[in-house]
């Protein structure tokens, strides 16, 4: 890694990414049981690969471009909708949501097209309650660097503390000796 400001920012922007994909990881988003499977608690990982190449965990990348001192967090962009959710009166595609269907619930193609109209008919009803994974991981890194920062502070006043205390008594020792 590299030294100062470009080894700063690349390093920010890969523990920033990696709080992402950590909060998305968390079994805390809690979802509506239906007859597939009952209510409960999940992550958010089984992305939908509908137009991307790679589901939303696995897109998280981070950038730095030292030549405008630029640091870019890249994912899909539908990372939107995961972090503030949709309010209701809107329907979702369908494709993405019968192959998330697939995918999630394991239900074979014409099984998740008729779960996929339902589940956009519940986002129209209900809209999708947001996780706010960015903010969550913004904190989580904020508090991070700040118990990092505290921690080596306190070391710091620790070591100096220490090494004053240590040459004050050899100061003293040499005093008391020469008198």
């Amino acid at each position: 890694m590299e030294e100062g400001l470009e080894g700063f920012m690349e390093l920010y922007g890969e523990l920033f990414a990696n709080k992402l994909r950590e909060q998305l990881r968390m079994k805390i988003y809690p979802y509506r049981g239906n007859s597939y499977r009952p209510a409960g608690v999940s992550d958010k990982v089984a992305g939908v690969h509908y137009g991307y190449p790679q589901s939303l965990v696995d897109s998280i990348e981070s950038q730095y471009d030292p030549n405008n001192n630029e640091l870019v967090i890249l994912m899909n962009d539908y990372w939107r909708w995961v972090n503030d959710g949709r309010q209701p009166g809107t329907y979702a595609p369908i494709k993405p949501l019968q192959l998330w269907a697939m995918k999630r619930l394991g239900l074979d193609e014409q099984e998740a097209k008729s779960a996929a109209f339902g589940i956009s008919r519940n986002i129209y009803k209900f809209g999708i309650q947001p996780t706010y994974f960015y903010d969550l991981a913004v904190q989580a890194l904020s508090q991070q660097l700040e118990d990092e920062l505290y921690n080596n502070i306190g070391l710091s006043i620790e070591t100096f503390l220490e090494n004053t205390f240590e040459e004050g008594i050899e100061f003293s020792q040499q005093i008391a000796s020469n008198q």
